[in-house]
């Protein structure tokens, strides 16, 4: 049946129906479009009136007054979630007023994305934050005012005049990212200064959950340094309240984590608990900005506590403390209020090992650079080849005598006294009042036990008082006092010991274990330096030593006089006994020198020596009489050290027997030689007892000695 040609067909029908649509969606658009330019032109009028919007929008919402140098905006063309991308160049947010007129935050750019149809209604919704070398400068004032506590976005707006122009509500953006960023902190209570460069981390924002993570590496102190951090509510940190915290940082210096609560007030502080550990402790001092060297050991540390930390102090409570093996426990308190910080509490140990400590070798030095160790060596020179020596020196005459003296007294094998300067400026860096106690200490062989040592730091001024200290079943006392602010620094100690066994201390001092018995000794000295070489050469004070029984070891002293004639060497396996031993010196720029003298008395010998002992040059020259017991004769018999004091040469002084006074005795007289003197020797003796030499020089007695040392048909 032929169609109703007043009824159209069904293409005919759908064609009007189409060509409507998309006259709708046109005309929808282009109303859109219309409806969006409109709004954009009466909200927001031109690029430079939206900047000012923005500006004022989040400068309410906090308080503070937001500027924003130029501004570009893209529309993007899809308008299915209409959007807006924004970017703005140097942007600042003010300090608050009341504060310098400085900048908390500068950006050089910031690029962000914004949700269009919002800001139709008057509300500013970000997607994204990109901060591109933001410069972020944190401050406190005198009078404990920071910068960074803001004003919350409701008291702000109740804030507002009746009468002003609503503001578009503002939120920060769940994404914000930090690109080549800076941040530093002042304080104008502490004075403390602290800077950190090359931030580049992401913050995530839980829009619901209310919660922020910031996650990045940054640079401080020329060190890298990647951070984790946790938040549990992010409008606590921006309005000044509390909120859960947790937090680390991984880099060289240091390793550090901690977990807790955190206030955001004006009298903010964390509390909670602390993990940290540094490779070294003198690289960890650097890094905070402390100008320090290291030494020995690189003295790995960690600790492990519960804090209370504020901008002003950090309590430490049960906190464990470990330098290299050596575990201690810490109560006490970090005082960041101060001209300086300061440290005070109580430090206590069940062992302390100052061996690891100090460094490997177990012995430390003020110096960066330690003067190395050198053990002691004598060496002893055979009767026969001492006489032949001290002969040719009468042969010579006093002028080249006197030189060998000279010369003798400048070689040295010696190191000599370092020249590095100390650095003593940790002590002008900070303030410390401690008590360290101690139940066990080791240090080399040394028995050391129930220590207890209080320290002050004061404007660069150390005081450290050894309160206790068992030695064996002997005990130490005494007082160190240093002041880093003279020119140059003084140094003061006093050290008393009662009943202190004498061998291992030799032993860490020598390395040799050349006496034994129970020691009393009491030291006062006083030296200023910027080095060991000028402390050693200002030395001033008194030694004393004493000892009941005992003995010396390395050398038969009896023996060795009774049989003069044959080599000897220094061995631990000879030893001389003696009932008392006691040394008296007075110390005047650094030489140590008898008064009234050395004296040893026992049951097979009694020696007494003059002398003195050379610091600075490290040097020994001591004058000793020896005298036999029982006796064989009334006379002692002259040996003399010198040299080097850790090789000393030793020998009899046949050079003072020449010229003596009368009391003095030659060797020979306590034994004859089973041998005659070697030919050599024989004939300088011939030489000098023919030279018309003057009694000042060769006294008939020293006459007599020499003829008795020539076979009897050879004497003159």
């Amino acid at each position: 049946m032929p169609a109703d040609p007043g009824t159209p067909s069904a293409s005919e029908a759908e064609a009007p129906r189409k060509t409507g649509r998309t006259a709708w969606r046109l005309f929808r658009t282009l109303l859109i479009g219309a409806i969006v330019a409109i709004a954009l032109l009466v909200i927001f009028p031109p690029l430079g009136l939206i900047k000012d919007q923005l500006a004022k929008s989040i400068g309410d919402a906090y308080g503070r007054k937001v500027t924003i140098g130029a501004m570009r905006v893209h529309i993007p063309p899809k308008l299915e979630r209409p959007k807006l991308d924004v970017e703005f160049d140097q942007v600042a947010v003010s300090n608050p007023e009341g504060m310098p007129e400085r900048n908390l935050f500068l950006g050089d750019t910031v690029k962000t994305t914004v949700d269009l149809l919002p800001l139709l209604k008057g509300r500013v919704r970000m997607e994204s934050l990109q901060l591109i070398k933001p410069n972020i400068t944190l401050e406190e004032d005198a009078n404990g005012t920071r910068n960074w506590v803001f004003g919350t976005p409701a008291a702000s707006v109740a804030a507002q005049p009746a009468t002003s122009a609503p503001v578009a509500a503002f939120s920060p953006p769940p994404i914000i990212t930090i690109e080549d960023g800076a941040l530093s902190f002042r304080s104008g209570k502490t004075g403390a200064i602290r800077a950190v460069s090359a931030i580049n981390s992401a913050q995530t924002l839980d829009t619901v959950g209310g919660g922020a993570t910031s996650k990045g590496t940054l640079v401080a102190g020329g060190e890298a340094v990647a951070f984790d951090i946790v938040l549990g509510d992010f409008d606590a940190m921006v309005a000044g309240g509390s909120s859960t915290l947790k937090a680390s940082i991984d880099g060289r210096p240091l390793r550090a984590a901690l977990e807790g609560d955190a206030l955001f007030s004006a009298a903010a502080e964390f509390k909670g608990d602390v993990t940290a550990s540094t490779p070294s402790l003198f690289d960890l001092a650097r890094w905070f900005g402390a100008d320090t060297t290291a030494t020995g050991e690189p003295l790995k540390t960690s600790l492990e506590g519960k804090v209370l930390a504020t901008t002003r102090d950090v309590t430490f409570t049960e906190t464990d403390v470990m330098i290299n093996t050596t575990s201690s426990r810490f109560d006490g308190k970090l005082d960041l209020g101060g001209v300086r910080p300061k440290l005070s509490g109580t430090i206590a140990s069940e062992h302390v090992d100052l061996g690891r400590i100090a460094g490997k070798g177990g012995r430390a030095s003020l110096a960066p650079e330690a003067s190395p160790v050198t053990e002691f060596e004598p060496q002893v020179t055979a009767g026969w080849e001492q006489l032949l020596n001290d002969l040719s020196t009468l042969e010579r005459g006093p002028q080249a005598a006197a030189q060998a003296e000279a010369a003798s007294a400048t070689a040295s094998s010696a190191p000599g006294w370092s020249e590095q300067p100390f650095n003593l400026k940790a002590l002008r860096a900070f303030d410390l009042d401690v008590l360290v106690n101690a139940a066990a200490i080791t240090y080399g062989a040394l028995d050391l036990k129930q220590g207890r040592v209080k320290a002050a730091i004061t404007d660069g001024v150390l005081d450290a008082q050894l309160e206790e200290l068992a030695v064996g079943a002997g005990k130490a006392t005494g007082t160190l006092n240093v002041d880093s602010r003279a020119a140059p620094p003084k140094a003061a100690v006093v050290l008393t010991m009662s009943d202190i066994a004498a061998e291992p201390i030799i032993t860490e001092l020598t390395g040799k274990p050349l006496l034994s018995g129970t020691s009393n000794v009491e030291i006062s000295a006083t030296a200023a330096g910027q080095n060991q070489s000028q402390l050693t050469s200002t030395l001033e004070g008194k030694a004393h030593f004493r000892m009941g029984q005992g003995a010396l070891r390395g050398f038969d002293v009896r023996r060795m006089i009774f049989e003069w004639w044959k080599s000897w060497k220094f061995d631990l396996g000879l030893k001389t006994g003696f009932e008392r031993l006691e040394a008296q010196y007075d110390i005047k720029k650094g030489i140590l020198r008898s008064q009234p003298g050395l004296s040893m008395g026992g049951s097979e010998v009694e020696i007494n020596s003059a002398g003195t002992v050379n610091v600075p040059s490290k040097r020994l020259n001591q004058e000793i009489r020896v005298k036999a017991i029982p006796p064989p004769t009334a006379f002692p018999i002259p040996v003399r050290i010198s040299g080097d004091w850790a090789k000393p040469s030793i020998g009899i002084d046949w050079g003072g027997l020449f010229s003596a006074a009368p009391g003095l005795g030659g060797p020979q007289a306590l034994a004859v030689a089973p041998e005659p003197a070697p030919a050599n020797v024989q004939a300088a003796i011939r030489r000098v007892l023919a030279a018309d030499l003057p009694e000042d020089r060769l006294s008939p007695e020293a006459r007599a000695m020499l003829q008795s040392l020539l076979p009897a048909e050879s004497a003159p």
